[in-house]
């Protein structure tokens, strides 16, 4: 406050420096320059023991006293204290909205003619009538301006502070999400545990049983597998998306990974009398991977392959190598992606659905995003509706990891 009083004296002695005008001066303007700076002294010592100078508006209103006491005795119409009044005006334009600075302004343009008006200086000359509008119209100009800015300031403030709050609200629901699906998972687990033990049991005990009833246990046993992978799926989530995943490098031959996960996969590829064949154009260098981790990367793109690939179809797996590293590509004939759905294919829970009801919960691309990313690589999608799809990730020569 006493930085910007100070800088308001400061012109006042700038401009007065060019009125060489002594009409009506009753105290020269350098002494009532000093006045007023004893006034906001005590003003700012008395500020810390009354409160009701604390207020911005009040204190406001004693230097609009104070300013139009100080044109009265410098010079009425030429007073260069008249500075004093667009600070005045500034200030209040930072506690009230664009009509009340309006309000405020004509009140203090009443207050200046008259004060004018019945200084010693007087009105009767047209120059001074002349200073006086343009004074007035600067008043005028000066509350417009700071009003319509600081409104928009404030516009933008709130509208920031509304989208922090609904920042910390979606961080709060996220958060409550996270927790709650970890806590599911974890409880999940032990009944599972408990019906896939009981299954085994069934089973090894199945030379007793009727051939319906061996039919349920089958089916029992493989709705727990896949709910089994569904909780690791969303434990698997949870981990990465606290940053909780620590990738253990080595070298790897990923034309032998991709093998094993091709073998592992076998069946359910017999299952629906579907070819595949892997490719290796040429012969690949190792890369520094997680094996586990590209391991189940590739898994997840071959089980959504083979499952959205009709029966007879194609799979291939390609691995070649590229600028800096390897790139792995898992293409079908099945019936593709429609082109709009295609950006949004590796988001979570987001499902294509594939006709039959069994479009999954839209994890398993979600997940190997995240583990290619983690690697430092890339993933994508290359597909046009009716002529199948292709899926394709690099990974780097190196160690280097995403940032962040």
């Amino acid at each position: 406050m006493l930085l910007l009083r100070g800088l308001a004296l400061l012109l006042v002695l700038i401009l007065h420096w060019f009125d060489r005008s002594t009409a009506g001066v009753l105290f020269p303007v350098p002494s009532m320059a000093l006045v007023v700076v004893g006034y906001s002294s005590l003003l700012f010592l008395l500020m810390r023991f009354i409160r009701w100078l604390q207020r911005p508006l009040n204190y406001l209103a004693l230097d609009t006293v104070v300013a139009t006491l100080a044109i009265y005795v410098t010079g009425g119409y030429h007073s260069s204290f008249f500075i004093l009044y667009l600070f005045i005006i500034i200030g209040a334009a930072f506690q009230l909205e664009l009509l009340r600075i309006a309000v405020v302004t004509l009140g203090i343009g009443f207050l200046y003619v008259g004060v004018c008006y019945i200084s010693p200086a007087g009105l009767e000359s047209p120059y001074a009538q002349y200073i006086l509008a343009a004074k007035l119209l600067l008043l005028l100009v000066v509350a417009v301006l700071c009003g319509l800015l600081l409104e928009q300031l404030r516009r933008e403030r709130q509208e920031t502070e509304r989208e922090r709050e609904q920042v910390a609200r979606l961080r709060a629901l996220e958060q409550l999400q996270e927790n709650f699906v970890l806590s599911v998972s974890h409880e999940l687990r032990t009944p599972l545990t408990c019906i896939k033990t009981s299954v085994e049991l069934l089973q090894a005990t199945s030379s007793n049983l009727a051939e319906e009833q061996l039919d349920l246990i089958r089916t029992i046993g493989h709705h727990v597998s896949r709910l089994e992978a569904l909780v690791a799926d969303l434990l698997e989530i949870t981990r990465l998306e606290a940053g909780q995943v620590t990738l253990a490098r080595q070298p790897t031959d990923l034309t032998r990974l991709a093998c094993r996960v091709v073998e592992a996969l076998r069946p359910l590829i017999e299952n629906k009398e579907q070819t595949i064949a892997l490719h290796c154009p040429a012969p690949v260098a190792p890369v520094e991977v997680d094996r586990r981790r590209i391991e189940q990367v590739l898994t997840n793109i071959l089980s959504n392959a083979i499952k959205f690939t009709p029966r007879q179809g194609r799979i291939e797996v390609t691995v070649t190598a590229v600028a800096d590293g390897l790139q792995v590509c898992v293409a079908d004939n099945g019936p593709g992606i429609p082109t709009g759905e295609q950006a949004r294919i590796f988001d979570k829970f987001y499902v294509v659905a594939d006709g039959r009801g069994r479009s999954g919960v839209g994890l398993g691309l979600y997940i190997a995003r995240q583990l290619v990313e983690l690697h430092g690589g890339q993933i994508w999608v290359e597909s046009q509706p009716g002529r199948g799809s292709r899926f394709c990730f690099t990974l780097p020569s190196g160690a280097r990891e995403a940032e962040g």
